[in-house]
């Protein structure tokens, strides 16, 4: 078997990673991602994989809106064909702001006092 996690939004103009898992892999495995819009493709990316990987995919800048994400992964089996193939809708959206907050220790007590330096970053 296999699991593949990714993001079920992605952003537009961010290197994403989708992260695959082959179980019991007996040998490596070739696996490819590939995002498209509308039967055309605008990104793809693969690599080779036993046990664990994670793949890089570079979402291009201007998308916005619904995309199918495809991953497939073959290798030289007898049979030559894939070990599993299969897709999904995915978001993507525009880069937006973030809010980074750095507290002065891990937990707070009744009474104490909370010091926190807090960073906003907006595209």
């Amino acid at each position: 078997g296999y699991l593949v996690a990714a993001p079920s939004v992605f952003r537009a103009g961010v290197e994403e990673s989708v992260s695959i898992t082959i179980f019991n892999a007996k040998a490596e495995t070739r696996v490819q991602v590939q995002l498209s819009v509308k039967g055309q493709t605008v990104a793809h990316s693969h690599s080779s994989v036993y046990d664990k990987g994670n793949i890089k995919l570079k979402v291009p800048s201007g998308l916005r809106g619904q995309a199918l994400l495809k991953v497939w992964g073959n290798r030289q089996l007898t049979e030559k064909g894939y070990i599993f193939h299969n897709y999904t809708t995915i978001t993507v959206e525009s880069k937006g702001s973030a809010v980074f907050i750095q507290t002065d220790k891990p937990i707070y007590k009744p009474k104490h006092k909370g010091f926190f330096i807090g960073l906003l970053v907006v595209n």
